[in-house]
């Protein structure tokens, strides 16, 4: 379970007196004795926080990026640098600087590269049938109920009859004052990981992550056929994506919310976000106290009414893992979560929702992570959901001697479904049962919240109707 991290980054969460902040002065002064040169980026753009001053607190967080000078300094990893300034100013300012961690998406893994599970079957079923009428838009049924939108923070959603014109489901080209929502390099369509499959040439093989995001869509749309669903790039191919980089999708993800509920043209609020995906903190001795830059921009989109659910990882571990053990503690029983510690569960914001896979007889998946950091228990193993029919990969099926017989073509996905198995595949479910409880939610009551405490309210209220997360929902203060 190592630790990966951007090596030339540190972050420091900081509030408004970038200046005088210790923790930055100590960084600068610790680069300075290595003959090190540091480039400082503050976290969000005037255009989407005006002064940092709005209803979701200030500036987060300023990144250093460090380089050795002209001079040829040795070369000092940020690891070491962090330890240096960690020793250098107290418990409190320590928990505010970290490195720039490498979240990973959630699936498992056998050998070569190559994701368990991730391989083409056939669906004979109908396909899902939305039970409301569209209405003029794409976010309403035909009686004027809001539809929830569930938001995918993936790799994007590829070409599939379930999600094609002009069914409407998905709700692409989302932006925010003209630019994509997520941070992912936008790859030239021939080589997206949810077009082509692959980033290099015709022979080789699909890239590890390819189709993670439509999968995931897939599950979604199983679940809950008339919600829709809202495709955010965070991965490329290798299903990778930088804890700073994160952030800034969440920031702009927010400011679209916020435009959403106000009304402003061109935007829409968001219900549920799905994130599947996770990283461990640099030291063990971290995992119970661990804070970084990722969480505040939940926290902040929980505080707007937004359900997170987040994967629980795939190392069968039960050492925490983040975002998902920013939860707090509970116990599972078959009437919901128990708290059993201190932790962010208020009625003033949507509970963090971490989620792990079981297998399809209900047991626990060999490769799930698990903890009282974990609320809810999904299937995982051997899912079914759908598969960018354009996908055809280079790896070559077995024929018989004769020629007329073979095996499955391993990478070829023309069917459009395929057999998969993660945590990140367990998320969708729970997500896809939330967004039906919530448009239930809007029917009875014929409109949907358009102020912040009203969206929060009614997402706790679709927690507890799902019925095995938390009981009842806590007490306003």
């Amino acid at each position: 379970m190592p630790t990966r991290y951007v090596a030339d980054r540190l972050i420091v969460r900081v509030g408004e007196d970038l200046e005088n902040d210790v923790v930055m002065g100590a960084i600068r002064e610790r680069a300075a004795a290595h003959g090190l040169e540091l480039e400082e980026t503050a976290f969000a753009e005037a255009a989407w926080r005006g002064d940092g001053s709005g209803p979701f607190g200030p500036r987060p967080g300023v990144a250093f990026r460090v380089a050795a000078t002209e001079e040829g300094a040795s070369r000092t990893d940020v690891w070491d640098l962090l330890d240096e300034v960690a020793d250098s100013v107290g418990d409190e300012d320590r928990r505010r600087v970290s490195l720039d961690h490498v979240l990973t998406g959630h699936t498992k893994w056998q050998g070569h590269g190559r994701p368990i599970g991730r391989e083409p079957a056939v669906f004979l079923g109908p396909a899902p049938r939305r039970t409301r009428s569209d209405g003029d838009s794409p976010l309403t049924t035909a009686d004027g109920t809001a539809r929830p939108v569930v938001a995918v923070l993936d790799s994007g959603i590829g070409a599939h009859p379930w999600f094609d014109e002009p069914t409407a489901v998905v709700l692409r080209g989302a932006n925010l004052d003209g630019e994509p929502i997520g941070t992912a390099a936008e790859d030239e369509p021939l080589y997206d990981s949810e077009v082509r499959g692959r980033r290099r040439d015709d022979a080789a093989y699909l890239d590890t992550y390819a189709g993670h995001g439509t999968f995931i869509a897939g599950v979604v749309h199983q679940v809950s056929p008339d919600a829709a669903i809202m495709p955010v790039r965070i991965f490329g191919g290798d299903g990778r994506v930088r804890e700073w980089d994160i952030a800034h999708t969440l920031e702009k993800l927010l400011e679209f919310h916020r435009r959403g509920v106000a009304g402003v043209d061109g935007c829409w609020p968001v219900d549920v976000v799905v994130l599947s995906g996770g990283f461990y903190a640099e030291r063990p001795e971290d995992d119970e106290d661990y804070d970084g830059v990722l969480r505040g921009r939940l926290r902040d989109l929980r505080r707007a009414g937004v359900l997170v659910v987040v994967s629980a990882g795939n190392d069968g571990s039960t050492r925490p893992i983040f975002p998902a053990a920013w939860a707090p503690r509970v116990r599972r029983t078959p009437n919901g979560a128990v708290q059993v510690g201190s932790g962010e569960v208020s009625a003033h914001y949507t509970p963090l929702l971490p989620v792990t896979g079981q297998n399809p007889d209900g047991t626990l998946s060999d490769f799930s992570n698990d903890g009282p950091w974990v609320v809810a228990v999904r299937p995982g193993s051997n899912v079914l959901s759908a598969m960018p029919t354009t996908f055809d990969g280079a790896e070559v099926p077995l024929q018989s001697g004769d020629g007329l017989r073979r095996t499955v073509d391993p990478d070829n996905f023309a069917s459009g479904f395929g057999l998969w198995s993660g945590t990140s595949f367990a998320a969708p479910v729970l997500a896809g049962e939330l967004a039906a409880a919530l448009l239930r939610e809007r029917e009875e009551a014929q409109v949907a919240p358009t102020d912040f405490d009203g969206r929060v309210s009614a997402a706790w209220r679709a927690v507890v109707e799902v019925g095995d997360l938390y009981a009842e929902p806590p007490v306003t203060d």
